[in-house]
């Protein structure tokens, strides 16, 4: 039989605590933030803090466990690969070999069902508009900051500003310090590779690859095409500071 699961059945599935476990539900979150909700299985090890030679490697794992589960409720035929093991990522992905990286891509159904859940995992910048809404926007509207699904990922955030923590890394302003408890863990991250120079899939490192930045500093990175870096910003700052002291 097929494993491709319906979007009404993909829905029980993420509702039902008992088959989908937060380690589970956050795999697709972070695959869901890509473009075409597909990327190397090891990037998504990478969002989720895992290191090492095969950061993908507990997750195949996890994903085995998840695919078992499931398979308890729904009559489901595992892909039988030539050495007797199964391909239980088939149930929840479309996989290919890229180069030496292997792809995941969330099926349609799961992707609808994650979207009608409002389970995406996906959030907004305040001074941010949706992609989908810019054929909208009319006259008045001086400025938006475009900020790409990556950083938008919940998980790669957190990795971010765990590591970097959440001071500017232009100016160094602290929101928290700042604004009292309003402010507390309020920053944006900032992509330090232009997306323009960025493929379909690039193997990126949250922390190597992300700063965190306040809004201010993340619209002045973002002024000119391709971005400004983090240096020349600061440069300009101290350079005007200077002329005002």
């Amino acid at each position: 039989m097929a494993t491709d699961l319906t979007k009404t059945q993909w829905i029980e599935i993420l509702l039902n605590r008992e088959l989908t476990t937060e380690i589970g539900l956050s795999i697709f979150q972070a695959l869901y933030s890509f473009e075409g909700h597909k990327a190397y299985a090891s990037q998504i090890g990478m969002i989720l803090g895992y290191k090492g030679k095969s950061p993908h490697g507990p997750l195949n794992l996890e994903i085995g466990r998840y695919a078992k589960r499931i398979a308890k409720y729904y009559d489901i035929e595992f892909t039988e690969r030539s050495n007797r093991k199964y391909k239980f990522w088939n149930l929840f992905f479309n996989g290919w070999n890229d180069k030496k990286y292997f792809v995941w891509q969330l099926k349609p159904q799961l992707a609808e069902a994650l979207k009608e859940t409002k389970l995406t995992g996906e959030f907004q910048f305040a001074d941010e508009l949706p992609t989908d809404d810019l054929k909208e926007l009319k006259e008045g509207i001086k400025r938006t900051v475009l900020v790409n699904s990556y950083e938008r990922n919940p998980k790669a955030r957190q990795l971010c500003v765990e590591y970097w923590g959440l001071s500017c890394y232009v100016c160094e302003i602290n929101f928290e310090k700042l604004y009292g408890e309003i402010g507390k863990g309020f920053i944006h991250v900032h992509h330090l590779i232009p997306v323009s120079q960025i493929g379909e899939l690039y193997q990126i490192d949250p922390i190597q690859d992300l700063r965190p930045v306040c809004p201010n500093c993340h619209s002045m990175l973002h002024k000119k095409t391709p971005p400004l870096k983090i240096e020349e910003l600061k440069d300009m700052m101290s350079r005007t500071i200077g002329k005002n002291t």
